[in-house]
């Protein structure tokens, strides 16, 4: 979101940035990726692969930003960088009122306004014509490589400049681009089939810059599409959907990509990107309102896994394994089923029950563990207003669980549950559910259970 290049030029250029793991080199050629289908207004599955641990995640399942996690900005004044308009030009205000998180999602809304704010510290920049949203998780989650993933819906038309990026947590004493910055997705209207990827940093005593993108063919605006970087320690690969690699690898062993960095969401408009339109020009009228829209937000860790067998973790022979608890009597809202397939094999457990109230906890118990790291993972989906929808897993029976609250997930998910500490040998696992008012369309979905040894 800094300074940016001409997009092309950065591509011809990509090869040639003086970087200790050389320059990029050609990559073998990948399967042709899967037909796009519709993807406008559902949860979209995504599978890190074998190998990979979810260290992080917002699902945005509340009603209000988390601010354990994100920092919201009320002006065009970035107190973390100390600048106006983000170094870019752009002609937005951002504000905490077009940031909000509801149904299951992160939504900045961009509008244009003729109120003319700014911020004094910016005044000689002049008044900005747009409201719009931006937030980072600076000084609250910082991390360093592994996968980061994020299920986004960006707005078209002509301005548009949605963004999930991050900036090195060191930016406020070294600057920019000492920091580092690694562009995940950044959005043109003029190429609206591109997710376009960068890098930026400091070497060789200047700026160096380094793009690449995926396309799918269709424009990616208006429907919901996962955009990723898998970044390790000389490596940085971009992906869109899990299926379309970027056309290029970034190969690196600079500072500012060995150390922890924050993430960036943001919904810009105009700027030096865009050549720095005139407010008149973007795409936006008055009383009109686009959004960008973000279902999750995951990292993920490197490291290897070691499962612990349960029994019938795929519900394939009924509930054999699992125990049923109710504090009301209506636990038999919990049950196997055919209900769409499983995430695989023929069955899988639901809780629902036919526009009843229920509270429900299934679970499987494991004793003599080995003392260490654990999580649980499942494969989810999930409609409807829950009072309680957990995965969870605790030591004992009266103790708190270590729980992680489900969204809402059109399609099949993996989730999984913060690490839990195990030093007694037992566990408890499972899914506890509460639904308070009658609704048929209250359901969940839940398959393939692994318990899993870090």
């Amino acid at each position: 979101m800094h300074r940016r290049q001409d997009w092309r030029s950065m591509l011809m250029v990509a090869g040639c940035v003086a970087l200790a793991g050389g320059c990029g080199e050609e990559t073998s050629p990948e399967p042709e990726p899967l037909p796009l289908v519709s993807q406008a207004q559902r949860e979209l599955a995504y599978d890190p692969g074998p190998g990979w641990n979810l260290a992080w995640q917002d699902d945005f399942t509340g009603t209000s930003v988390n601010g354990a996690y994100w920092t919201v900005l009320t002006s065009n004044y970035d107190p973390v960088t100390n600048n106006c308009n983000f170094g870019t030009g752009e002609l937005e205000f951002p504000r905490p009122q077009n940031v909000t998180v509801g149904g299951g999602k992160l939504v900045i809304t961009a509008e244009r306004t003729s109120d003319g704010p700014y911020d004094s510290r910016c005044a000689g920049y002049g008044p900005r014509s747009f409201y719009s949203g931006r937030l980072h998780t600076k000084g609250k989650v910082e991390r360093r490589y592994g996968k980061l993933v994020a299920s986004i819906k960006i707005p078209s038309g002509y301005g548009m400049w949605p963004a999930f990026w991050t900036l090195g947590g060191n930016i406020s004493s070294v600057g920019w681009p000492r920091s580092g910055e690694i562009d995940i997705l950044e959005w043109h209207s003029n190429e609206p089939t591109w997710m376009k990827s960068a890098t930026h940093y400091f070497a060789n005593n200047a700026a160096q810059h380094w793009g690449t993108g995926a396309s799918r063919g269709v424009n990616l605006a208006d429907s919901f599409h996962v955009y990723e970087v898998e970044w390790t320690a000389n490596q940085m690969i971009f992906r869109l959907d899990g299926q379309t690699k970027a056309t290029a690898d970034f190969f690196h062993n600079e500072p500012a990509f060995q150390q922890n960095h924050y993430i960036l969401l943001n919904l810009a408009l105009g700027g030096n990107w865009y050549g720095n339109p005139p407010a008149s020009a973007i795409a936006l009228g008055a009383g009109e309102r686009k959004t960008m829209e973000v279902e999750w937000v995951r990292w993920y860790d490197a490291g290897p896994t070691s499962p612990t067998t349960l029994t019938n973790p795929g519900f394939e022979s009924g509930m054999t394994g699992w125990a049923t608890w109710s504090p009301n009597g209506t636990e038999a809202a919990d049950f196997s089923e055919t209900h769409n397939g499983g995430h695989s094999g023929s069955y899988h457990l639901t809780h629902w029950t036919n526009g009843s109230p229920f509270e429900v906890w299934t679970y499987q118990t494991r004793s003599g563990l080995p003392s260490g790291t654990y999580k649980v993972r499942a494969w989810v989906r999930k409609g409807g207003t829950f009072a309680v929808a957990n995965l969870q897993a605790k030591t004992c029976g009266s103790c708190a669980p270590v729980a992680t609250a489900l969204g809402t997930y059109g399609a099949w998910t993996l989730v999984e549950t913060p690490p839990i500490s195990v030093t007694g040998g037992y566990l408890e696992l499972g899914f506890h559910t509460r639904v308070t008012a009658g609704n048929a369309a209250n359901y969940i979905h839940m398959d393939d259970v692994e318990l899993i040894r870090l």
